[in-house]
C-alpha cells in the first residue's frame, strides 16, 4: 500500500473524518484528500503530526502496518456493540448506585441516634464502593473515542453530569426524597444517554 492509502485506511480505522485531520494539522481538507489520493505528499512535519494523531508510527505510516498479509477475516476488530453496551451500563449503574448510596446513609443517619451499631455502616460502605467502581468503569469508556481532542471534551460534560448527580444524590441525603429522588436521578441519566451523548459527544448509546 501506498502512503496515502496507509493515511486513509489508518483514518478510517479511527472513524477520523479528513475535515478532523485537516483541522488537527492546521492544513486544509482538500490538502488532507491530494495525500491519500498520492497527488501530494505531506511534509516531514505533517508526517510527525499525523503519526501522533494516527496513533501509529512512521515505518508503519508509509511501509503498512506489519500484518497487512493477514486476511481481514483473521484480525482483530473492535466490536462497536460491545463498547456502546458497556458505555451504556456503566452510566445506568452508576446512576442505580448513586442513588443506593443516598439511600443507605440517610437511613443510617436517621437511624444511628436510636440504634447506634457499626453494623449500620456496612451497607453504606458497599453501595460507596460499587458507585466508585462504576464511576471508574465510566470513566474507562473514553478510552474507545479516537480522536484526542473529543475524548477531552467527552471528559468535561461527564465530570458535569456526574457533578449534578451528585447533587441529586446529596439533596437526598438532606431531604431523603425517596422515590422523588430516583425519578430525578432516572431522568437526569436518561437525558445523558438519549440527548447529550449522541449530539454532543458522539456515543450514539441508543438503536
Amino acid at each position: 500500500m501506498s502512503l496515502g492509502e496507509n493515511i486513509r485506511a489508518r483514518r478510517e480505522q479511527l472513524k477520523l473524518s479528513q475535515e478532523v485531520v485537516a483541522e488537527r494539522l492546521g492544513v486544509s481538507r482538500q490538502a488532507v484528500s491530494k495525500w491519500e489520493t498520492g497527488r501530494s505528499e505531506p511534509t516531514a512535519a505533517n508526517l510527525v503530526e499525523l503519526t501522533k494523531l494516527l496513533e501509529t508510527d512512521l515505518s508503519e505510516l508509509v511501509e503498512g502496518p506489519k500484518d497487512a498479509a493477514t486476511p481481514p477475516e483473521d484480525r482483530k476488530k473492535p466490536n462497536p456493540i460491545l463498547r456502546t453496551n458497556l458505555t451504556r451500563w456503566a452510566i445506568i449503574l452508576q446512576a442505580s448506585f448513586l442513588k443506593g448510596s443516598a439511600t443507605a446513609i440517610y437511613d443510617y443517619n436517621r437511624i444511628k441516634a436510636d440504634t447506634p451499631s457499626k453494623a449500620l455502616l456496612i451497607p453504606v460502605f458497599l453501595e460507596l464502593i460499587l458507585l466508585a467502581a462504576c464511576s471508574v468503569w465510566m470513566a474507562s469508556n473514553h478510552r474507545f473515542t479516537p480522536d484526542p481532542g473529543q475524548r477531552r471534551k467527552n471528559a468535561y460534560i461527564e465530570t458535569a453530569y456526574c457533578a449534578l448527580q451528585a447533587l441529586l444524590g446529596l439533596l437526598d441525603i438532606r431531604f431523603g426524597m425517596g422515590l422523588l429522588g430516583a425519578l430525578l436521578i432516572i431522568a437526569v441519566g436518561l437525558v445523558y444517554i438519549l440527548y447529550i451523548n449522541p449530539k454532543f459527544m458522539g456515543r450514539k448509546l441508543t438503536k
